[in-house]
């Protein structure tokens, strides 16, 4: 998205959690003199604050116009919901949910001001949450419902609250890439007895995660890749949509079932979309 913009000659003020992460090398260099970066760190209330402040000055002057505000932030924890110890709970609810809600709350009045559009990206967890996903699903869900209100308190200023549905992206990003860490802080979190429950499906499921939740390079999505289309739609149609979504045929197929089906055919339908190892006793 930020690639997006600095190629249609805007300048973009990014926000990065430090200066030594690779999408910090790759977009603040010489090639991308229009790239104004900013340190954000989510989970802590001060760094927002700091960040707001930065921001301000920067479009206090009054040649510059905000064109949109594009809430991107998510971290992504597969695990029952009985295995997540208290930190990676925190974590998500603040990343996914509270931080981007306190982060624009603090620049709303320039969107109104500039008639700026406002971009969340949410997930297909806000229309049905999934098994394994129980905390990140929560979050997402709140996060659209939060999107669908303040669209209806922006309507009358000529702001538009445009919501992003990416679908599935393991592969092309780094939003599982410390689902390793997360296991280990769960199994150090556990009891003997939920150790002994659940042993040899945690090291199934664990097993089965591994050669999707790997580090990844920052890189851009392919041009001709579906969510470049709807990303790019979201951020420059004139007369953009409330809703963009990239729902290839398996997902649309899917979730139209999870709507209309009763839960026993639900369940069963969720355990097949996702795919992953269930529990059974050993």
């Amino acid at each position: 998205m930020a690639i997006m913009c600095l190629e249609a000659n805007a300048a973009v003020i990014g926000t990065f959690v430090s200066t030594s992460s690779d999408g910090y090398a790759k977009l603040c260099n010489s090639a991308h003199k229009k790239m104004i970066p900013v340190i954000l760190d989510l989970c802590d209330e001060s760094s927002i604050n700091a960040a707001i402040k930065t921001i301000r000055a920067i479009l206090s002057d009054a040649t510059i116009r905000l064109y949109a505000l594009v809430n991107n932030s998510a971290v992504m924890c597969f695990g029952e919901a009985e295995w997540l110890p208290a930190t990676l709970i925190t974590e998500q609810l603040r990343v996914n949910l509270a931080g981007p809600l306190l982060f624009t709350g603090g620049l709303i009045d320039l969107l109104r001001r500039d008639r700026a559009r406002l971009v969340i990206v949410t997930s297909h967890c806000s229309q049905q949450a999934l098994p394994g996903l129980s905390v990140y699903s929560a979050t997402k869900a709140a996060l659209h419902g939060w999107a669908t209100a303040i669209r209806f308190e922006l309507e009358p200023h000529g702001v538009p609250v445009v919501e992003i549905m990416p679908g599935s992206f393991l592969l092309h990003s780094n939003i599982c890439a410390r689902q390793a860490t997360f296991f280990d802080a769960m199994w150090a979190g556990m009891a003997e007895e939920q150790r002994c429950c659940y042993g040899r499906y945690f090291q199934r499921y664990r097993d089965y995660l591994d050669p999707i939740c790997q580090p990844r390079p920052a890189q851009r999505f392919p041009e001709d890749n579906t969510l470049s289309a709807v990303i790019n739609g979201a951020l420059f149609d004139p007369v953009p949509k409330r809703m963009y979504k990239c729902e290839p045929w398996r997902y649309w197929l899917y979730y139209t079932a999870f709507a209309w089906t009763p839960y026993s055919v639900r369940s069963w339908l969720i355990r097949r979309f996702l795919a992953m190892p269930t529990y059974h006793e050993d």
